[in-house]
């Protein structure tokens, strides 16, 4: 969704760096969104308060509503897949590991 935002507004998103939070995708707040978008995959309420406070007082209510919408739309997603045993294209897993290891997201545990 990242790269396809990116494209539709002219910007060249550079996973990596959005991934160590540098801001290479020209987002000020870069830093304050991976925070939330990590602590929206924990448990701890007061990271995600944290985190949710950090992002708002940067880029505003507005943005971080957004980025909510985007986490549980994801997460959403991801329970319709497996709930109707939909399987993807050997290219397409192929393709996603690619980013998903260049992300660094391999690498995380599934809440599940």
């Amino acid at each position: 969704m990242l790269s396809w935002s990116g494209n539709e507004q002219g910007i060249e998103i550079d996973l990596l760096s959005v991934q160590a939070a540098t801001g290479g995708a020209a987002v000020d707040f870069a830093h304050e969104l991976v925070e939330f978008a990590t602590a929206a995959t924990g448990f701890d309420q007061t990271a995600m308060a944290k985190s949710r406070d950090a992002l708002i007082a940067c880029a505003g209510l507005a943005v971080t509503i957004d980025a909510a919408a985007v986490i549980a739309n994801f997460e959403m997603m991801t329970r319709l897949a497996d709930s109707t045993g939909a399987r993807m294209q050997t290219e397409v897993v192929a393709d996603r590991l690619a980013i998903a290891t260049a992300m660094g997201v391999d690498q995380v545990v599934s809440r599940r």
